[in-house]
């Protein structure tokens, strides 16, 4: 920790990340003391009156000098009244009250140190500004999955976890598992727990197995299964899939544009690319490279990500899967997902029965 810093704040969406990035500062702040004077306080609470109390407590800890001498830490922990919610900064109380603790801040006894962990900060608040002022901020934002490119990013970040427990993926089984998984470092964090056990200290590679018997499926990971089921020409699966996200008031048109149309557009994509460039699909460096060096219409079949350069991923995966499919094939399976989606939205089609009919025929 800095010297001259005595105030420290986690927060972002990525709640797993900020806790632990705050729990590894209270550590290493609270080495060599007693104990007596540090205190974590949790800042959950369900209403105003809650949150005022937790904000009084905590400056009332602030201020109060260590009886023993030395070194104290104060941890809000987990506060979510930071954000724009009704216990939060929608209220002028807690407002105020907030103003109040970024004062104590300001004027710190010695030797105290103060730690914030939250689960979101409400950045147009004044006392956001006040407290950037007197704390290192530091903030964590999941990974966005709705852009493109978002698979090698997750699994840079998932291989970055696993790497304290000296545990290695085939390639297929990391593909698999940051499908499964959501962006959230906290459920990775857990899964690679969980694979940690159950490899043992024998093994330290994961292999798909291993993921399909111990990772859990998220809600996107039903996705990547349903997606991954077409691609593997497997009816049953992916309509079991889709049932089940029906019964579970997931809506059809929902369940078309996120999970089949992506894959039935990256498969004629592939298909064309491999067809009219003929790009390596054995490895994925090399495959992207192949693609980087398309020529402008080339290019123009790629999603971009962030940056502007192609996003090769679900490329990559769909050219894998393509196999015997013909850019024929490939391009009725995307008419008639068009077809499909058009019913879901302009008919009184039974929603059901034009997905499964959909699936037989991008399986068949």
């Amino acid at each position: 920790m800095a010297g001259d810093v005595f105030s420290y704040v986690f927060f972002g969406s990525d709640e797993g990340a900020a806790a632990s990035s705050a729990q590894k500062c209270f550590d290493e702040l609270a080495e060599g003391t007693d104990g007596w004077g540090n205190e974590v306080i949790d800042g959950t609470v369900a209403t105003v009156d809650e949150a005022l109390d937790i904000i009084r407590r905590t400056v009332s800890g602030l201020m109060m000098v260590n009886m023993f001498g030395g070194r104290k830490v104060i941890w809000l922990k987990a506060a979510n009244f930071m954000g724009d919610t009704p216990q939060g900064t929608r209220s002028e109380a807690v407002q105020q009250a907030l103003d109040e603790l970024v004062e104590a801040l300001q004027n710190l006894p010695f030797d105290t140190f103060f730690l914030l962990s939250a689960t979101e900060m409400d950045k147009r608040r004044v006392f956001f500004k006040k407290l950037s002022s007197v704390a290192e901020m530091k903030e964590f934002s999941k990974i966005d999955i709705t852009k493109p490119g978002w698979e090698s990013e997750l699994s840079a970040h998932t291989l970055r976890m696993a790497k304290p427990y000296g545990i290695t993926f085939d390639n297929a089984a990391l593909d698999l598992f940051v499908h499964r998984v959501n962006e959230s470092t906290r459920q990775i964090a857990n899964e690679l727990a969980k694979l940690d056990v159950y490899l043992g200290p024998e093994r330290r590679k994961v292999l798909v197995e291993d993921v399909e018997l111990m990772v859990a499926v998220s809600r996107n990971g039903v996705i990547f299964e349903i997606s991954r089921a077409i691609e593997n020409g497997s009816c049953r699966q992916a309509i079991r899939l889709i049932n089940e996200q029906l019964e579970n008031g997931e809506q059809a048109v929902t369940i078309m544009r996120a999970a089949i149309v992506p894959t039935v557009r990256n498969r004629f994509c592939a298909r064309l690319l491999m067809d009219t460039y003929h790009p390596d699909t054995g490895n994925y460096r090399a495959f992207e490279s192949a693609l980087n060096k398309l020529p402008p219409e080339g290019l123009k079949l790629l999603p971009l990500k962030k940056d502007g350069t192609p996003s090769c991923y679900g490329i990559f995966n769909a050219a894998r899967s393509c196999g015997k499919l013909t850019l024929k094939k490939a391009r009725r399976d995307l008419q008639a997902c068009a077809l499909a989606d058009r019913q879901l939205v302009s008919t009184q089609t039974d929603t059901r029965d034009v997905l499964h009919k959909l699936i037989v025929t991008l399986t068949a």
